[in-house]
């Protein structure tokens, strides 16, 4: 397994490569590099320098700090993933990685992870992104709670926006624990569903969960 120091940005989470700073970005079907040739785990990779318009200058300039890389799902799908945020690591293997928890099925659309949670007694589904900062709910589920604030966040081809946001108890298997919720721009809940999803986790699961994530066997495996 190559480990990495993990960086969290914010609560993005970003590693150095030797000088390739990098995204992982498990809610990106596609990655993004600043050439069209990625060398990374000893692997050589085509990919994209721009895709729907986006290249990593401009994720740069949204993130706030320069990246060289943002690495998405066609990538990270070759990869057994190690997400350990209170330790501050992430590790990637071709082979197995051993560690006690709980293993899970989850689904997948577009190479992007989807796994299921519980809010209010209803099973709902979430696109799992290590890209997300905030983790989002449609107002229809929102709207039984009062705002505790606001925050601003990005999203490709949507740019910034301010959103109210809620904090709101969640289960995952027999874990509870509060995720602070915001709601997406209109046209990003349609994409939600056009996905079969509820919403968007991220910071707030991997920082309480220590993962390892295998999406090309749509397993995930986990431990507090």
């Amino acid at each position: 397994m190559k480990q990495f120091e993990l960086q969290l940005f914010e609560g993005h989470p970003i590693i150095n490569d030797g000088d390739n700073k990098i995204l992982i970005d498990t809610g990106a079907p596609s990655t993004i590099h600043f050439s069209d040739t990625l060398s990374f785990c000893l692997e050589n990779y085509v990919c994209s320098t721009n895709y729907l318009g986006l290249t990593v200058s401009k994720i740069s300039e949204m993130l706030g700090t320069e990246i060289k890389t943002l690495l998405g799902a066609d990538i990270l799908t070759h990869y057994k993933i190690l997400l350990d945020y209170k330790n501050q690591v992430t590790g990637f293997s071709k082979h197995e990685i051993d560690i006690e928890g709980t293993q899970i099925d989850i689904y997948n659309f577009m190479g992007i992870p989807i796994i299921e949670m519980t809010i209010d007694n209803q099973k709902l589904k979430f696109f799992l992104d290590t890209g997300a900062k905030l983790s989002y709910l449609s107002d229809s589920l929102t709207r039984n709670y009062e705002s505790v604030g606001t925050d601003e966040d990005f999203y490709p081809g949507v740019g910034k926006f301010q959103t109210d946001c809620y904090e709101i108890p969640t289960s995952f298997g027999d874990n509870k624990f509060v995720v602070r919720y915001g709601n997406l721009p209109k046209l990003l809940q349609m994409t939600l569903r056009l996905g079969g999803t509820d919403g968007i986790i991220g910071f707030d699961f991997f920082n309480n969960f220590k993962i390892v994530l295998d999406l090309k066997n749509n397993k995930l495996k986990y431990s507090k």
